[in-house]
C-alpha cells in the first residue's frame, strides 16, 4: 500500500520537553499517538484540530478530556509548541516569541 501523503518533520519547543517530563506515563502515550498522528498527517478517534482564537496562530489536538497539544504546521514541518490543559489553553491565543 502507497501512502498518498508523506511524513512531516517535527521540531519539539524546550517547553514542551519540560511539559512532556512531568506528564504521567498514560498521558504521555496519550500524546504520543496524538504527535504520531500529526506528523503522518492522519488523525486519531476524537483529536478534534482546530485554531486557537484569537489570532488562530496555533492550533491545538484534543489528547483527552483535559489535556490539548498545542503546534503549528509550517513548511512542512509540525512544531510542537507545548501540551496544555484545556482551562489553559487561551494562552497560546498569541504569538509567542522566543519558544523554539
Amino acid at each position: 500500500m502507497v501512502r498518498s501523503k508523506g511524513f512531516l518533520c517535527a521540531h519539539w519547543s524546550r517547553r514542551w520537553g519540560k511539559t512532556y517530563a512531568d506528564l504521567s506515563v498514560d498521558r504521555q502515550k496519550g500524546t504520543d499517538k496524538v504527535a504520531i498522528a500529526l506528523i503522518k498527517q492522519e488523525t486519531t478517534p476524537g483529536m478534534r484540530v482546530k485554531p486557537i482564537e484569537p489570532e488562530k496562530y496555533y492550533n491545538e489536538a484534543r489528547i483527552n478530556d483535559g489535556d490539548r497539544v498545542v503546534f503549528r504546521i509550517e513548511d512542512g514541518c509540525v512544531w510542537f509548541v507545548d501540551i496544555v490543559e484545556h482551562d489553559d489553553i487561551d494562552r497560546y491565543g498569541k504569538k509567542i516569541e522566543g519558544l523554539f
